[in-house]
């Protein structure tokens, strides 16, 4: 009986997902399609400048400048080592520049990116040795702080902006001011969150209701195929995990902060360069709100590295405050270039060397 169920079953199981795998390949095809209407009609619309234009100022480069700029992106990747190999003790800073390249890889290849990035990560450290709890750990303490960083860049680069820029300087530090309280906010809930047992025991009894009450046959089938690992179910789980998470941050919060700040600051001056090298007077406060807006619209990932959007917003500001048209979309193009467009290859490289390495080392031990 069980095999007829089975068998029956199974039909219905290859068609579920090819339909999920339908699905997703239409998500795919439509964010790339949105991707390329936003960059090639929207961008010079924006701009006000024809793509001939851009490509005359991109013609400007020369090689020297290529390579100063591509010294300067390799740097913010090695300085955000620091963040990412004090979040999970015992990562080397090697294998932390691995994983952030072969994550963003994979983050800029699809819509919603981040999920398959974060399971290739997790693949990755479980090969290394370190466990789920301290994988899930370094996921979390990395995204808090950058959740933090992407508020506290607006606020600062609109204070700069207010003494930089003549024009609403009143505007600009009533918005710095929001930013800044919208941070408060949120760096309360994440001490409340660290420091106290309450939200991490809400969270886990939440779960287990959608256990029982849900349909959720994955982590049923965890619970019915053994004994839970943890007495009190997840809410028990929840707290030692976040006890676990708080002696984390209590121990690594000056690097993570040194590591996440350094970071930006070299991508902030990675823009800056760009703009620069093709010919734009542009103000270093001017630059930064530029940057600084490229982290909030980083968040609309409904196209892949959320390209399209964060072009088009990018050149609109740096336009509005009076860079050149044709100057400002070449920058913008440039400088994504080398944060979304380079990580693609470079990780890739990365993560087919690392493959080839670990097959080269199991088809000796296999043969004897």
């Amino acid at each position: 009986m069980a095999l007829q169920t089975s068998r029956t079953g199974a039909p219905h199981t290859r068609a579920q997902r090819r339909r999920n795998g339908s699905r997703r390949m239409v998500e795919v095809v439509g964010s790339g399609l949105l991707a390329a209407t936003l960059l090639i009609w929207g961008l010079p619309l924006v701009a006000g400048a024809d793509w001939s234009d851009i490509g005359e100022v991109l013609e400007r480069l020369t090689l020297a400048q290529l390579v100063g700029l591509a010294a300067v992106w390799q740097l913010g990747l090695w300085v955000h080592t620091i963040a990412l190999a004090a979040a999970m003790p015992g990562l080397s800073h090697p294998r932390a520049y691995f994983l952030n390249i072969t994550g963003s890889a994979v983050s800029n290849v699809l819509p919603l990116g981040g999920a398959a990035g974060t399971a290739l990560n997790y693949s990755t450290s479980r090969a290394w040795g370190f466990s789920t709890p301290a994988f899930l750990r370094w996921a979390l303490v990395t995204n808090i702080w950058d959740t933090l960083g992407k508020l506290v860049i607006p606020g600062f680069a609109l204070l700069w902006l207010a003494v930089d820029q003549t024009r609403s300087p009143a505007i600009l530090v009533s918005a710095a001011l929001g930013s800044v309280a919208l941070l408060g906010v949120l760096v309360l809930l994440t001490w409340l969150a660290v420091h106290y047992d309450f939200i991490a025991r809400w969270a886990g009894h939440a779960t287990d209701w959608a256990v029982s009450h849900l349909r959720l046959p994955g982590l049923r089938r965890r619970r019915a195929g053994g004994r839970p690992r943890v007495s009190g179910g997840y809410a028990v789980q929840a707290v030692e995990f976040r006890r676990d998470s708080a002696a984390l941050i209590g121990a690594a919060w000056w690097p993570l902060t040194v590591g996440k700040a350094g970071y930006a600051a070299c991508q902030a001056l990675l823009l800056w360069l760009c703009l620069r090298a093709l010919g734009s007077e542009v103000s270093p406060a001017v630059a930064f709100a530029a940057f600084a807006a490229e982290r909030v619209l980083s968040m609309a990932v409904i196209t892949p590295g959320a390209a399209g959007v964060v072009e088009v917003g990018m050149t609109g500001m740096l336009v509005a405050f009076g860079v050149a048209p044709a100057t400002a979309a070449a920058g913008v193009l440039l400088y994504r270039a080398f944060v979304v467009g380079m990580e693609i290859p470079t990780g890739g490289g990365a993560m087919a060397w690392w493959l080839l390495r670990r097959r080269a080392r199991r088809v000796p031990v296999s043969r004897g």
